[in-house]
């Protein structure tokens, strides 16, 4: 068979494979039915793996959570309940030892309870700024936003997020919590406290990017009927008074999504025995797969057998031109 006749040859039987497939039933598989897999996110630098037991950086079908981790009150008072601030001693683990803070009121003092600031938690994709003063004249910390300032040493601490990292002065990406089915995984490196007119990066990853030491990104769990959460992360202090010592932060609450906030009047949450419409579709989008996060901007355009043969009599009509073209100029060639 000659080349040209094949070019026709293909598209044809394209088509008559296309007709005489059965249409009942037939379902044409779509960009986000397809295995994807996620390419490694570009590192700044540094050790950016987990810590030893920790959760990966991110589940290829996590789906981000926007809106407010409300938190939850400390409480010490019979069983530990609620948000903590801890501190591992350098050379420490996960299990400690740990610093003791003499202001805490519970009855293990390496626990100091956190209070829900005025926007009553850690807010994802937008950032908790710390005052244009941080300090008042005794060295306390003055942002309120995330959590209501602490009494550490006889010094109030304070949390922000900010768009420089007050510390390093590097630039840093709001914080980004993700779901999967369950579970909780994010990014906070703008999370940072102010003590004594220091700063103190508390994020996780660090600016960079980086996981040293006792770093751990944020892990945690979340229901996804009622919001309930728990979210902690670990942070290596670099630098200052309290080089190597590392910040534990567990968070307790409810999370509630920019769109229920929305929905019922900017109340703190969803009305009683309604469902949070963000959340759920949120967990919805990581429990299908993550089609929505993981085609990375590839159109899903449902084509239907119509578009198909659109396509494929394009191909017949294209090569049916190049034929003539062909056979003109051979006619020139032998004139």
């Amino acid at each position: 068979m000659s080349r040209a006749l094949r070019l026709l040859f293909v598209p044809l039987l394209a088509l008559l494979l296309l007709y005489g497939a059965p249409s009942a039933g037939a379902q044409i598989p779509v960009v986000g039915d397809l295995p994807i897999t996620e390419a490694p996110a570009p590192t700044s630098g540094g050790d950016t793996s987990p810590a030893p037991g920790g959760a990966p950086e991110s589940s290829s079908n996590a789906a981000p959570l926007v809106g407010t981790f409300r938190i939850s009150a400390g409480n010490c008072t019979s069983n530990l309940s609620g948000s903590f601030f801890r501190m591992i001693q350098p050379g420490g683990s996960a299990t400690g030892p740990f610093v003791t803070n003499s202001d805490s009121p519970c009855g293990d003092k390496s626990y100091t309870p956190l209070r829900p600031g005025t926007d009553g938690g850690l807010v994802t994709r937008s950032y908790q700024a710390q005052p244009a003063s941080p300090f008042d004249a005794a060295g306390n910390g003055k942002s309120a936003r995330i959590t209501a300032p602490a009494k550490f040493y006889g010094v109030d601490f304070a949390t922000a997020t900010n768009a420089t990292d007050p510390q390093t002065g590097a630039k840093v990406a709001a914080p980004e919590i993700q779901v999967s089915g369950t579970s909780l995984s994010g990014d906070t490196r703008a999370f940072a406290a102010s003590w004594n007119n220091q700063h103190f990066n508390q994020g996780a990853p660090k600016p960079d990017g980086s996981t040293p030491g006792n770093t751990k990104r944020p892990s945690g769990t979340i229901d996804p009927n009622t919001g309930a959460f728990t979210l902690e992360w670990s942070s290596l202090i670099v630098g200052g008074p309290f080089n190597n010592f590392t910040g534990v932060w567990r968070l307790e609450g409810q999370f509630v999504s920019s769109e229920a906030a929305a929905s019922s009047g900017g109340s703190a949450a969803p009305a009683t025995g309604a469902a949070d419409p963000g959340l759920a579709s949120a967990v919805a989008a990581s429990t299908q797969g993550g089609a929505g996060a993981r085609t990375r901007g590839v159109a899903d355009t449902r084509a239907g057998p119509e578009s198909i043969v659109g396509g494929v009599l394009l191909l017949a009509g294209l090569a049916a031109g190049r034929l003539r073209r062909r056979v003109a100029v051979a006619g020139t060639t032998r004139g």
